[in-house]
């Protein structure tokens, strides 16, 4: 027989990830870099791929496995196992080009798919990672607990005297004679510092030995920014997942230091205050990344630390069938994964209806005053209705077309 198969050996490149929770289930990503596809396989997969490295028998692999999980591999196991490894291309020695790149024109048409939409799209300009290899070496000191632990101390800091002088830098914002110039300024210096933070994600990425895909624009209704695509993140260990998670907001409070320092130290006039702007808004826009209801850094890097692969899609599913079968439903989850799940659920809902309570309330007051009451309830409620239907829409379109 060949050897191909005698001695398995997945193709170069081919990257395993850790385990992540996906509710009952532990999952491990595969990353095929030839394809531009990620692979999710469970934990026997796992075991038995990570062994295949050419060196080990298929007796040697199922004599392993059998001491692991306590059951012999019978021939329908094997022929399941190498008909996906046959499927996806993964065996050295065994690809067909053809195959090969029919994955890759499907990955591509995948990622094509997911970047245009009404509410959000993508444009991607380039791939960043020449630009990090060449940078990586001179920031190498930024990534050690030297560089680290001072510069957080530096970010509390700069969070503490905004807190702190709150009203002053409201008084900033809040008049309204400000030059163009300065608007002007405080627009491009905002989007140079969202770029900064797009590129510590993918930098961060990069040091771990991850590759950050792509760096483009991004429309997410109503705003337009810069992204840096980091998809390998899911093979990272959940520490390192935290860290480039959390490495955006960390540079993004840390470009505001000279900001804080003109606000201290300079005198009177339009670089104050548009310092003060810059404050201002550049913390709230931090503090806002980091709760923990909406898909920014916070979501994700309270997803990470639990290693949970996608807390808020999992604790719903989580409520809904606890909801609809009863306790008997969610005893497969691991016990911290429900204490998880149900808190998380509880205060997301909260979250929910304290924000949309208070939003329909301002909402309904600014239309009070300019139609009246009666016509405020009837736009609000057609409002309701429209939102309503594209809601239905958008699970009608998600139920037809699944993600791979």
């Amino acid at each position: 027989m060949d050897v191909t198969w005698t001695r398995p050996r997945l193709r170069a490149g081919i990257v395993l990830g850790p385990g992540q929770w996906r509710g009952e289930k532990l999952v491990h990503h595969v990353k095929d870099p030839e394809t531009g596809w990620y692979y999710r396989i469970g934990p026997r997969e796992h075991f038995l791929l990570s062994r295949m490295d050419g060196t080990r028998t298929l007796d040697d692999l199922a004599t392993e496995y059998a001491a692991a999980f306590r059951r012999r591999l019978g021939p329908e196991n094997w022929q399941q196992l190498f008909g996906m490894l046959h499927k996806r291309q993964l065996l050295d020695g065994a690809t067909d080009p053809e195959a090969v790149a029919r994955l890759t024109a499907a990955a591509a048409e995948g990622a094509a798919k997911t970047r245009r939409g009404p509410l959000s799209a993508r444009w991607p300009l380039y791939g960043p990672d020449r630009f990090f290899d060449r940078l990586l070496p001179r920031l190498a000191p930024l990534f050690t607990w030297w560089f680290v632990l001072p510069a957080l101390l530096v970010v509390l800091a700069v969070a503490g005297y905004v807190a702190l002088h709150l009203p002053a830098l409201l008084d900033v914002v809040a008049r309204g004679d400000r030059p163009l110039p300065a608007i002007l300024a405080a627009v491009v210096i905002t989007w140079v510092i969202v770029f900064l933070h797009e590129c510590a994600h993918g930098l961060t990425c990069r040091h771990f030995g991850g590759r950050g895909t792509e760096i483009g624009v991004m429309w997410r209704f109503p705003l337009l920014a810069p992204y840096c695509k980091v998809d390998d993140i899911v093979l990272f260990t959940p520490r390192r997942r935290v860290a480039t998670a959390f490495a955006g907001v960390f540079v993004s409070m840390l470009a505001l230091v000279p900001f804080a320092a003109i606000r201290l130290w300079g005198t009177p006039g339009a670089l104050h205050d548009l310092a003060g702007t810059m404050l201002l808004f550049g913390t709230a826009t931090a503090a806002l990344n980091l709760v923990p209801f909406l898909r920014l850094d916070g979501y994700y890097m309270l997803s990470h630390a639990l290693n949970l692969g996608d807390l808020r899609t999992d604790s719903y599913r989580f409520y809904g069938r606890l909801l609809r079968q009863g306790p008997g439903a969610v005893r497969g989850y691991r016990p911290r994964d429900r204490v998880a799940y149900a808190l998380y659920g509880l205060a997301s809902l909260a979250f929910a209806v304290t924000v949309l309570t208070l939003l329909v309330r301002y909402w309904y007051v600014s239309l009070a005053g300019w139609v009246g009451p009666g016509w405020a309830v009837a736009i609000l409620v057609a409002e309701a209705v429209l939102l309503m239907a594209l809601a239905a829409r958008v699970a009608r379109r998600r139920t037809r077309n699944p993600s791979t």
